[in-house]
């Protein structure tokens, strides 16, 4: 029969820290001789989930069992506390621990370094006698994190060169990628010995996130052998980019050569299904998931949730959501969002009330989202008051979104001169979707007094300036023609013409295959 300090490892190994501490509690008075294996256990499984009291109580139990001085204990206590984010705690700890080895000098330094004060950080790497290559990459990833790429490399050029593993070369192309300096990186990159898993994933990653699927691809091109890592990050990028036909073709290719998906894979299979507003791909991969059995982690449901939405089922969408023991933001504003697309304005404006009432506030997104669903629906007055909220209860600052948002409500209402008046007093410069909102409400109320205001303003009439928003040019002519001004509605047909403004094609898309 397996120990008690086996099973709560057993958990630990796999991820279930949360697992690891409900048994704990209910086999603690059968592993009191097993004190110095099990509480550095717990105090790590402490340490990922943030729970600092939790581990304040195990620290008090091995002070009162007289193990807190020991090398393990102490050095869990350290990262217990600092990952808590209560470094005085740990330094007490460490400057208390009559006996201390290198991972305790390291966890020490590491803690600094998470904490942001690499003053400190350094300090304790000049008293270290005996360093490792953990400790030199733990500099390096420190001043890395903590945005100062200068001192990193300057601290990975010093690593003598026997302890310069493929780690600390992973952890300096790593803090290049993290802090947008793709060419930094890539130099490195192809300087490096050696690579392992994770610094291919990176180098993907941080393509993807400048947008540079192109450079990217190839970076995946060398890699001779992949693992599941890499293949998501691929995933990911696509899907994150909006190639979404390319994010589900990577995701079938990968499958097709023996990986098995995993959240990650599917939460971004399901972002691409969303986006291309696939519901029969979707459910695809929602059965993928019940028959592989994924695990329902916050990412996987908040992707259900946003996948059913935005394609028209909100009935399943809203069965997945009440069905969650708890929600994050993301996960309100997909089912918001998708309430508001769908024209069930009323839903989403309820919906918004019970997200103020929960522990959960609402944020940018969810301001945007909840905006749109009064516009939609011709709740003025509602969003009038939303918008008001914004900055008075939660403090935030309107973006040019939420007042495009608010010349839409206030323009389909019919109230097109408050509109413009909004416009020209609003802190930000309006953009052509502010503009184009204005001047569709004036055609639809066929306006065209606000609408001539609007041309002067951004000055549409100069015949001699090319005509780029073909959009903006035939509402300004629909708005003429339905005022029986034929001569003018003329005029700005002539202008695209002119501009050589043509009208853009509408595009489809068709899924083949199987997922």
């Amino acid at each position: 029969m397996q120990s008690s300090a086996g099973l709560i490892r057993s958990f630990i190994s796999q991820g279930s820290h949360k697992e690891a501490l409900l048994l704990d509690s209910k086999i603690r008075p059968e592993r009191t001789h097993q004190l110095v294996e099990v509480i550095p256990l717990l105090l790590k499984a402490c340490a990922s989930l943030c729970l600092l009291y939790h581990g304040k109580t195990l620290h008090a139990e091995s002070i009162k069992n007289g193990i807190d001085s020991n090398v393990f204990v102490g050095t869990a206590l350290i990262n217990m506390y600092s990952k808590c984010h209560v470094i005085f705690d740990s330094r007490k700890v460490f400057d208390g621990m009559p006996d201390r080895n290198v991972i305790t000098w390291n966890a020490m330094i590491g803690g600094y370094s998470r904490n942001g004060d690499m003053g400190s950080a350094s300090f304790l790497f000049q008293q270290m006698k005996n360093r490792t290559s953990v400790t030199w990459s733990e500099m390096v990833d420190g001043f890395s994190k903590n945005g100062d790429n200068v001192s990193a490399r300057r601290f990975f050029d010093q690593t003598p060169l026997e302890m310069r593993s493929v780690v600390t070369w992973t952890v300096m192309v790593d803090g290049y990628v993290s802090n947008g300096e793709m060419e930094a990186a890539r130099t490195l990159f192809e300087q490096m010995p050696e690579r392992n898993f994770f610094v291919w994933s990176s180098m993907i990653s941080g393509y993807c996130k400048k947008g540079l699927m192109q450079e990217a691809k190839s970076v995946f091109g060398r890699i001779s052998v992949r693992n599941l890592v890499i293949w998501n990050a691929l995933i990911s990028g696509y899907a994150q980019n909006g190639f979404s036909e390319e994010a589900l073709k990577a995701f079938q290719r990968m499958q097709d050569e023996g990986f098995k998906p995993d959240e990650f894979s599917v939460a971004s299979a399901l972002s691409a299904c969303a986006q291309l507003g696939s519901l029969d791909c979707g459910k695809r991969v929602h059965d993928l998931i019940k028959r592989n059995g994924i695990k329902l982690n916050q990412f996987v449901v908040n992707g259900l949730v946003d996948m059913y939405a935005k394609c028209g089922d909100i009935s399943n969408a809203k069965r997945i959501f009440e069905r969650m023991s708890s929600r994050n933001d993301v996960c309100w504003n997909a089912m918001i969002t998708g309430l508001a697309v769908h024209g069930r304005s009323r839903e989403a404006l309820e919906l918004f009330s019970q997200m103020e009432e929960s522990s959960e506030k609402p944020n940018s997104v969810s301001f945007l989202s909840v905006l749109s669903a009064c516009a939609r629906g011709g709740f003025t007055d509602e969003g009038l008051q939303i918008f008001s909220k914004m900055k008075e209860k939660y403090g935030l600052e309107a973006r040019i979104e939420h007042y495009g948002c608010l010349v839409d409500l206030l323009g389909r209402a019919g109230r097109v001169n408050d509109a413009y008046d909004l416009i020209k007093t609003m802190p930000v410069k309006p953009n052509d979707a502010v503009w184009g909102a204005l001047l569709g409400a004036c055609r639809i109320h066929s306006d065209a007094k606000i609408a001539e205001k609007v041309v002067e303003e951004v000055g549409l009439l100069d015949q001699n300036q090319r005509a780029d928003d073909d959009a903006h040019y035939v509402i300004l002519s629909n708005i003429y023609a339905a005022s029986d001004r034929w001569e003018t509605a003329e005029k700005m047909r002539v202008i695209m013409a002119k501009g050589g403004t043509q009208k853009t094609a509408g595009r489809s898309s068709v899924m083949l295959g199987e997922l």
